[in-house]
């Protein structure tokens, strides 16, 4: 496996990850417990160190099941999930690709920080490596008390990294992400 430094992190992650919006049961299939540890025991055993993930696969769900599959060796991956767009259970009925409203009471900080907060219960650890801003919306990114927030956990230990998962091309919010703190933007 070929390992690259992770945008200004300093973290060396596998080019190759796991991503797990399929664990939600959004896309038609329920997995196990047992299926989701074999799917990272051989992840691991190939090297793949990087996982992504949100808040909104499955309502923590996802994270659930990579808590559980990664509770003995935490310190062998490096945990990317995201905040703010919260699970609807409407989309589980619906074309995965149909847009879901975001609403914006996601987004304060106090909103943030128990996504936060039920993010590391479900991944069963004290800290994430790499947290991100789920598609804000631009008014999201001028909020310095969510900002001021989130450097507050960093500074705590409950995140390391900050991060922007951008997706529409949203070249504004990826040239400010140094501004805001974040070490990484991730495009969707």
């Amino acid at each position: 496996m070929k390992y690259r430094r992770l945008g200004r992190t300093g973290l060396a992650v596998s080019v190759v990850g796991v991503g797990t919006w399929q664990l939600s049961g959004e896309w038609g299939q329920t997995f196990t417990q047992q299926e989701v540890d074999q799917l990272f025991g051989r992840a691991r055993e190939l090297g793949v160190n990087l996982i992504d993930s949100a808040e909104c696969y499955g309502d923590h769900l996802a994270e659930a099941l990579i808590g559980a599959a990664i509770r003995h060796r935490r310190d062998d991956w490096v945990i990317a999930t995201k905040f703010g767009h919260q699970f609807h259970p409407e989309a589980l009925g619906r074309d995965r690709w149909s847009p879901v409203t975001v609403r914006s009471d996601h987004w304060t900080p106090q909103e943030v920080i128990g996504q936060l907060e039920a993010s590391l219960r479900a991944l069963g650890t004290d800290h994430v490596d790499l947290y991100q801003a789920h598609s804000a919306p631009a008014a999201v990114i001028d909020h310095d008390d969510l900002w001021e927030a989130l450097h507050r956990q960093v500074a705590r230990g409950t995140v390391r990294h900050l991060g922007l998962s951008v997706s529409g091309g949203d070249l504004d919010q990826a040239r400010r992400a140094g501004q805001l703190g974040a070490g990484v933007v991730q495009v969707g």
